[in-house]
């Protein structure tokens, strides 16, 4: 199921997945729209939990978000508690459906599913239904794709 690492090729993983969220995004924002339409921070994450575990899914959803905003300024301020909540959800979700059915589609769909509508269901009370459940509407092509993308690479890494 997950490959297991020592603690120096263990960071070093995060690293590179973390580049891995930092970099998809740049070519997806290159079409107007795309980073909002596929939600490219969160394919490396997702992989990275897939195929070696929480530690390395964590440290991705943790410090993409937060390593593009101090060397790029994006994602904006606001955005960072949103991003960092759907990033920690999503890790849970997908280590615990990948312990159930291993690595495949049916444990991404499980886990973006179950991240994005937990996600919702919190910011719901402080930003609306819209806002909270926006990701769906917007981002439904991106994760769609991501759900079919992200096992493809983790079984091949």
């Amino acid at each position: 199921m997950y490959k297991s690492l020592s603690l120096g090729l263990s960071g070093l993983r995060s690293v590179l997945f973390v580049a891995a969220n930092l970099a998809l995004p740049h070519l997806f924002h290159l079409v107007p729209g795309g980073g909002i339409a596929f939600l490219p921070i969160y394919w490396f994450t997702l992989v990275g939990v897939m195929r070696y575990g929480l530690p390395t899914g964590l440290s991705a959803a943790a410090l993409s978000p937060l390593v593009g905003f101090l060397l790029f300024g994006a994602p904006a301020a606001a955005m960072l508690p949103d991003m960092l909540l759907k990033g920690i959800l999503l890790c849970a979700a997908a280590a615990g459906a990948v312990r159930l059915w291993g690595i495949g589609i049916l444990s991404a769909a499980t886990a973006v599913v179950a991240a994005w509508t937990v996600a919702g269901l919190a910011e719901w009370p402080f930003a609306g239904a819209a806002y909270a459940f926006q990701d769906f509407v917007t981002g439904a092509a991106g994760l769609i794709l991501m759900c079919v993308v992200a096992p493809l690479i983790a079984k091949r890494l």
